[in-house]
Parts: C-alpha cells; sequence; structure tokens
C-alpha cells in the first residue's frame, strides 16, 4: 500500500491536535480525582484520558463522513479519497483502541456505531469491522468472535470500496472474513472460519461455508 510523507504529516497533526484537546480537558477534572482517590489518581486519569481521546476521535469522524462521506469505487492510490480513506482508518483505530478498556461486549455495537457503521438493535457483535462507515447489521443479527468483515480491497495499485450488508437474524460464524461488497440477506448463516469473497451475495435463509464460502443447504427458518 503506497504511502506519502504527507499520510504521516497529516495524521500526526490531528492525532496531536486530538491529544492536546483531550489533555487540556483532562485539566479540568484532575483537581477532583486527585481529591478523591489520592495517590492513585493517576490511574483514573489515564482512564479519563483515554475516554476522551475515544470520544473526540469518534466527534471528527463523525465530521468527516458529514463532510465528505465515502462511495463505493476504484480509487488509485494516489487518488486523494485514498489518501483521506487512510486518514480516517488511522483515526478509527487509534480512537477504537482508546476505548478499548470500556468497551464491553454490550459497548461494542455502540462503538461501532460512534465511527460510522449503521446497525440495528439487539445484535451480537464479537468480530471486528475494519471499515465501519461502510457496513451495516441488521436487527439480531449475530457476529462471531474474532470474525473480520472489511468493506475495502486493495489490489493492483488500487482500494476498492464497496459496502458490506449483513440482513436480520443473520449470523457470521467465528474468525470467518467478510470482504468487500458481500451482502448476507436475513436470516442465512456462515460458518466458523469460512472466507466470503468480495461481491457474493448470499440470498435469505441459506448456509454457506468453506474458503471460498459456498452455498450448503437451505435453511428452514
Amino acid at each position: 500500500m503506497k504511502t506519502n510523507l504527507s499520510d504521516y504529516v497529516l495524521s500526526f497533526l490531528i492525532i496531536s491536535f486530538i491529544i492536546v484537546i483531550s489533555l487540556i480537558s483532562m485539566n479540568y477534572v484532575s483537581y477532583f480525582t486527585q481529591k478523591l482517590m489520592n495517590q492513585y489518581h493517576v490511574i483514573a486519569d489515564l482512564l479519563l484520558f483515554l475516554l476522551v481521546y475515544g470520544l473526540f476521535s469518534s466527534a471528527i469522524v463523525q465530521l468527516m463522513l458529514k463532510y465528505k462521506p465515502f462511495y463505493p469505487g476504484r480509487y488509485e492510490m494516489d487518488d486523494s479519497l485514498f489518501t483521506y480513506w487512510k486518514l480516517f482508518t488511522v483515526l478509527y483505530e487509534f480512537g477504537r483502541g482508546a476505548l478499548l478498556p470500556f468497551t464491553t461486549v454490550f459497548a461494542r455495537p455502540v462503538v461501532a456505531v460512534m465511527f460510522g457503521a449503521k446497525i440495528g438493535k439487539d445484535i451480537a457483535l464479537g468480530g471486528k469491522l475494519v471499515d465501519p462507515q461502510l457496513i451495516s447489521i441488521g436487527e439480531e443479527a449475530i457476529i462471531g468472535q474474532d470474525s473480520v468483515i472489511t468493506a475495502h480491497t486493495i489490489v493492483s495499485g488500487a482500494i476498492i470500496l464497496q459496502p458490506v450488508k449483513i440482513g436480520a437474524r443473520a449470523t457470521v460464524g467465528v474468525n470467518a472474513v467478510l470482504m468487500s461488497g458481500v451482502e448476507i440477506g436475513s436470516d442465512s448463516v456462515v460458518t466458523a472460519g469460512s472466507v466470503v469473497k468480495p461481491d457474493t451475495i448470499i440470498p435469505e435463509k441459506e448456509l454457506w461455508g468453506g474458503v471460498p464460502a459456498r452455498k450448503i443447504k437451505d435453511l428452514l427458518v
């Protein structure tokens, strides 16, 4: 993946800005943490810093999506949108990482929404969303532990962005991989360890599995 000096500079400047804003915000609460926790206030200050950093990162990401959303398509490495995608990804990964101490199983869908994912009610999210801004998950869907859902593919000097859509009550098994452009119909199941290749369309109420994933049978739901 082509990376220019400008990518590092731009990422450094924005991350530094978020850090400075977070530290300034911390000054308003550090007095209270020292009073409440005495010598242990450093732990509380660190956790609060991570929380504030993650929240500010989410706010900036939301502003980016409002100002310039990501559209499906193929973009060359020197395209401005590719640079924009790299910046977005860095902010997302750092922000998501900062929120990890607070991201319980129940909080994972909330964090995903904070960074642009479209998620229905009552889902179980055990996997990783690589491009949340291009991923939608229907109500009561189950995303298995350590599964990976990515809405981009990098091939032949270009990046391809295609949204991933997972229907209501669909199940993605443990360690499964869903690639860009995949659509899974409602009540369908992708078995554990499967790899669903780009642009695969899985209709409703079907069981798919394998590498690459193929239809196994219809499901009676």
